[in-house]
């Protein structure tokens, strides 16, 4: 009988830790630590990614888990809009030249394709997308509309199935195979079963097409079509990712309609069809990206979706980007608090809760991590603030009185003491150190000004002003490099939104990206080249925005409106505490985590 090192061509290495990396898989180690035999296995799963900006469905989508885009589509009508995908959240593309859902998708996110679609009638209109605009290309000899049966790049392209609802004839479900090649648009071999709603995926000259009323899968070699294996479930506007040999679908629907939306997940080896793990949520019309070991799923129907999950196969174990719950204050603040430090040491003090007698509050109370403990009060309630520092060295300046104040404070750990004032009293955000904090942008009663100070640990100097007037700014970083984010302004008819974005660099602001929605935001988190944006009303309340340094994209959502409470910590470990969704809450965001999936060896 062989041995192990005979099979795998290893020994049994005695470990005092666990192994830690990927080229690990099927190494098997004994642990001086546990006692215990292990070893490093894949797995194969979906977790959470960042939501779309537009929930939809029946949109155009290609690309790589990590560089994907989503084209028109449908909400409750159809959408110009594209959305582009960084393996974190969206950001704003541009727009296609004709909106229409039903179109579909092939090629990268900077060389993209989309053709058909339902204008209406069924269209062959074809456009490509240079990863900032769309151009109008030849048409498709055939018009057709719900297929993402689509394989191969913007200039080697396939798509097959459809359905053509216009005379002449042929209409209805369709067996038509169309190639493209940058150009123009040639007829090729039918498909053996007229199909619609169907899927697949591929290159040009070797492609899949799965399922749509039918269930078989069909193969291409460049010449012809030969059906093969049946999938499983049935599936009707599905997504795929992969190869003719490894392929991926999932979602869709088993009756073609909202009643038989469906979560399963099938891998495809090129013979036959197995069950893997479900999609978080089951859907139809969803955006395809990706291949077989880390595919991208994108929005979908039933009714219009905005989620996104992410498959991977792979030795590590992959936990999305969420967030969760906290302990509750002791004190409830429904209007902007100050938060300081991170989880799990944070600080909370003041804010505002009309409810409440006096409304404004002094109230302090330390963080845990698990619970909030009451501590020394601030000198001077307010509200209509943010924190700087940690939890043992907090800054805060300005504020709601309900007035407004220039008073500043400082915290040790123990307790609130009165330093320097501001220069210009207002409700204010502060943000950075204790020293090397930072004001911009404020609101006094009445107006709001461009002005910004910054603070070295003993006084307030005054520096250059914002480009743009706002007050209730969202504000990230010190005196060195900061972000000030949206804010608002008093127009006609009550207060009025600011969707633009400054830069600071230690002498002077420079205007960059607009934020994505420029909803009243609740507060800001982060470093100046990675901030997190909290919306704080309307429709998009519960969204959250990211800034890379470079562009805004979309985040994870808060699990409620998360508006006018007190974030702090890095990007990727938020705190947030009050605000008007929950007003003594507390919720804690975790970027998303790796780590390498060891098994314990049993004999059962």
């Amino acid at each position: 009988m062989s041995d192990y090192k005979n099979l795998r061509g290893k020994k049994v290495k005695f470990l005092t830790s666990d192994l830690s990396n990927e080229q690990a898989e099927g190494q098997i180690f004994y642990s001086d630590t546990d006692n215990d035999f292990k070893s490093v296995v894949s797995s194969a799963a979906w977790s959470a990614g960042g939501n779309m900006i537009t929930a939809r469905g029946n949109g155009g989508a290609s690309g790589s888990q990590t560089a994907a885009f989503v084209a028109s589509g449908y909400t409750t009508t159809g959408v110009a809009n594209t959305e582009e995908y960084n393996g974190v959240g969206f950001a704003v593309g541009g727009d296609v030249n004709t909106a229409r859902p039903q179109t579909a998708g092939a090629g990268t996110l900077t060389a993209g394709l989309i053709a058909g679609g339902f204008a209406p009638p069924s269209t062959g209109k074809t456009e490509e997308y240079n990863g900032t605009s769309w151009s109008e290309q030849n048409d498709m000899n055939v018009e057709r509309r719900t297929m993402s049966g689509t394989a191969g790049t913007q200039t080697a392209a396939l798509y097959f199935g459809g359905y053509r609802d216009i005379t002449p004839t042929p209409n209805g479900a369709m067996n038509s195979t169309e190639s493209y090649n940058g150009t123009s648009w040639t007829a090729e071999p039918a498909l053996n079963t007229a199909v619609w709603q169907n899927t697949g995926d591929g290159i040009q000259t070797a492609a899949v097409s799965v399922g749509g009323p039918p269930t078989q899968t069909e193969h291409y070699d460049g010449s012809s079509w030969t059906t093969n294996a049946a999938i499983n479930t049935v599936k009707i506007a599905a997504a795929a990712a992969g190869t003719t040999s490894n392929i991926l679908v999932y979602g869709g629907t088993t009756d073609g309609g909202d009643t038989g939306l469906t979560a399963t997940t099938e891998l495809y080896n090129g013979t036959s069809w197995s069950e893997v793990a479900d999609l978080g949520t089951a859907r139809r019309g969803l955006g395809k990206g990706g291949d077989y070991n880390s595919a991208v799923a994108m929005g979908g129907l039933g009714p219009a979706k905005s989620n996104t999950e992410e498959w991977n196969i792979t030795t590590s174990t992959i936990t999305g980007a969420a967030w969760a719950s906290g302990g509750n204050m002791n004190t409830a603040r429904v209007e902007n608090c100050g938060v300081s430090g991170t989880i799990p040491a944070a600080v909370a003090f003041g804010g505002y809760n009309p409810a409440a007698s006096p409304k404004a509050t002094a109230n302090s109370e330390e963080y845990n991590g698990t619970s909030w403990t009451e501590g020394n009060n601030l000198g001077t309630a307010r509200w209509d603030i943010s924190g700087a520092g940690t939890q043992t060295a907090a800054l805060v300046a300005g504020g709601g009185t309900p007035g407004s104040t220039a008073n500043c404070e400082e915290y040790n750990g123990t307790s609130w003491a009165e330093q320097n004032n501001l220069n210009t009293q207002g409700r204010a955000r502060t943000s950075g150190t204790q020293t090397a904090g930072m004001v911009s942008g404020r609101k006094d009663v009445p107006g709001i000004t461009v002005n910004c100070e910054t603070y070295d640990g003993t006084s307030w100097t005054e520096i250059a002003n914002l480009n743009t007037a706002r007050g209730a700014p969202q504000q990230v970083g010190d005196s060195s490099n900061a972000l000030n984010a949206s804010g608002t302004q008093d127009g006609v008819g009550g207060v009025v939104n600011v969707g633009n974005v400054e830069s600071w660099d230690g002498s002077s602001w420079t205007e960059v990206a607009n934020v994505l929605d420029d909803s009243r935001s609740g507060q800001g988190a982060g470093a100046y080249d990675n901030m997190m944006l909290l919306n704080g009303s309307g429709a998009t309340a519960n969204n959250t925005q990211m800034w890379n340094g470079t562009a805004w994209f979309s985040g994870t959502s808060t699990p409620y409106n998360a508006g006018a409470g007190g974030s702090n910590g890095p990007s990727s470990a938020v705190i947030h505490a009050g605000g008007s969704g929950d007003n003594d809450g507390t919720i804690e965001f975790t970027g998303e985590t790796t780590a390498l999936n060891i098994k314990t060896l049993t004999d059962s």
